[in-house]
């Protein structure tokens, strides 16, 4: 078993370049990834490896705001029916609630994150124990 590398994560998630997601940041959380998501409960590793893929993207997506609070990048991954929109602020708020998964709670922050909870739910309860 071989951890999923940086090089990796970027070839299978291309959004996620280097010049908006710097390489350390990435790189923690891939660390992170190869240590939560294992053999024995991720027996298939190609499965184990899109796992890791959607973990590393979650954190990424949350945590791209730069100083100012501002999301980085094009917002992928933040989905929803668009619920109110603003022309002259360039504001718009999405419902979440039509494409949340039922506990999934933080989980359901990025599309990413509910694609994770649903591997979680098949594989069983020592996957969700993130």
């Amino acid at each position: 078993m071989s951890d999923l590398t940086l090089a990796q994560f970027r070839a299978a998630f291309p959004a996620f370049r280097a010049s908006v997601y710097p390489d350390a940041v990435a790189n923690y959380r891939l660390a992170l990834a190869n240590k939560f998501f294992t053999a024995p409960t991720w027996a298939d590793e190609t499965v184990r490896n899109h796992a890791k893929c959607l973990y590393v993207a979650h954190y990424l997506l949350l945590g791209g705001k730069d100083a100012c609070g501002q999301y980085v990048g094009d917002g992928a991954g933040m989905t929803g029916i668009v619920a109110s929109k603003s022309v002259d602020g360039a504001s718009v708020s999405y419902d979440n609630a039509s494409v949340s998964e039922a506990g999934a709670g933080f989980w359901n922050s990025t599309v990413f994150g509910r694609e994770l909870w649903q591997l979680m739910q098949v594989y069983g309860a020592g996957a969700r124990q993130l």
